[in-house]
């Protein structure tokens, strides 16, 4: 089997794995942990642009995590209109999302405040990282647009991105998951070419 076809079945399988699981801070807890083999690899090697992507991931995630997983904003609506309990939720996942598309537009000058290292470099998947934000910072608004709706004008049938949104959600996870394993294999595959010459 090719890589790239292990990598596509890797995130195949791990999309379908969170959606089995199902508990929104179940899921959190396991992505944040198949992160970590990418940092240890990272540091193993001294691989700079692993290691901080691998931080920005986790820290990205762990500030949702922790804002919802630990209610400092409960997403239980109580005393608070729903529509604008709805729009805080969705409204923060989808700047937590914006930044993060920020942090990996910028990367490479953020890595480059925080290690001398002369191996911080402009990487293959560097460009990826931004879009799958992206994608969730979309996900996240036709969300809120959605709940907004259907909340305002009272239409409970509106509910196409709220019964998928795990899904597309884990979707870009499986997918950051993915381009994190493209990368190690991508560093294996260097470092064995280098050797073989």
């Amino acid at each position: 089997m090719k890589p790239s076809q292990l990598i596509v079945l890797t995130i195949i399988s791990i999309s379908v794995f969170y959606t089995l699981v199902g508990n929104p801070k179940v899921v959190t807890e396991i992505y944040l942990i198949t992160i970590l083999p990418a940092l240890l690899y990272g540091f193993i090697k001294k691989d700079p642009n692993i290691i901080h992507i691998s931080i920005f991931l986790i820290l990205i995630n762990l500030s949702e995590y922790i804002i919802f997983g630990y209610e400092i904003i409960s997403l239980k609506a109580i005393d608070i209109n729903k529509v604008v309990h709805g729009i805080l939720i969705y409204g923060i996942q989808m700047i937590i999302s914006l930044t993060a598309v920020a942090i990996f537009i910028f990367r490479v000058q953020i890595s480059r405040k925080i290690s001398k290292s002369e191996k911080v470099d402009l990487t293959y998947f560097d460009g990826i990282f931004h879009w799958i934000f992206l994608y969730t910072s979309l996900v996240y608004l036709a969300a809120m647009i959605e709940y907004t709706l259907r909340n305002v004008f009272e239409l409970p049938s509106l509910i196409l991105v709220y019964s998928s949104y795990k899904t597309l959600i884990y979707l870009a996870w499986a997918l950051t998951c993915g381009t994190l394993l493209s990368m190690v294999v991508h560093s294996i595959r260097s470092e064995i070419k280098v050797k073989a010459q």
